[in-house]
């Protein structure tokens, strides 16, 4: 059975205008996503401006790495492994 290495990423910076649909078609560029999530407050239902795209493949992450800036929605968004 192979083994398989999954990526999450966190994903800062994020727009209030971005939710989980947003992140995903950002990063389905990159390649296959697991998941991506906004967190968001629970009280308030606003975004706490952060968030975590998973992937199933190091070229995902390649990809990512390649490109120095991502821009989503007119905001520059910060990429870390989490």
């Amino acid at each position: 059975m192979a083994t398989v290495n999954r990526i999450k990423l966190f994903v800062g910076n994020l727009p209030w205008t971005v939710g989980h649909k947003e992140l995903r078609g950002y990063f389905k560029e990159f390649g296959r996503i697991n998941s991506a999530t906004v967190i968001f407050d629970r009280k308030t239902g606003l975004s706490k401006g952060y968030g975590f795209v998973q992937f199933n493949n190091l070229t995902a992450l390649q990809k990512i790495e390649a490109q120095q800036k991502h821009l989503l929605e007119g905001s520059y968004i910060n990429i870390q492994k989490a």
